[in-house]
C-alpha cells in the first residue's frame, strides 16, 4: 500500500549526501508544515545528516590531520 509519509522519507533521506544539508532541511521542514511529517521524522532525517558529517576514525591521518575526501 502506498503511504504518502514513506515516499517523502525515501526521497529525503536520499537527498542526505547528493543535497546540501540546507536544501534537505529546508525540503523536510515544507512537508512538515503541511502535516505530513512529524518532529519524530525531522529528527530521523536530522540524525542522518549529522551521521554523514560525522569524522571516522579511519579519516584521521598519522600526523593527527583530518582527510578530506
Amino acid at each position: 500500500m502506498f503511504r504518502l509519509e514513506d515516499f517523502i522519507l525515501r526521497t529525503i533521506k536520499g537527498m542526505v549526501g547528493n543535497e546540501p544539508d540546507y536544501k534537505v532541511q529546508e525540503y523536510a521542514l515544507s512537508w512538515y508544515n503541511r502535516g505530513k511529517l512529524t518532529e519524530e521524522n525531522l529528527s530521523e532525517i536530522e540524525e542522518l545528516i549529522e551521521e554523514k558529517n560525522t569524522v571516522v576514525a579511519d579519516d584521521v591521518e598519522e600526523d593527527g590531520l583530518i582527510e578530506v575526501i
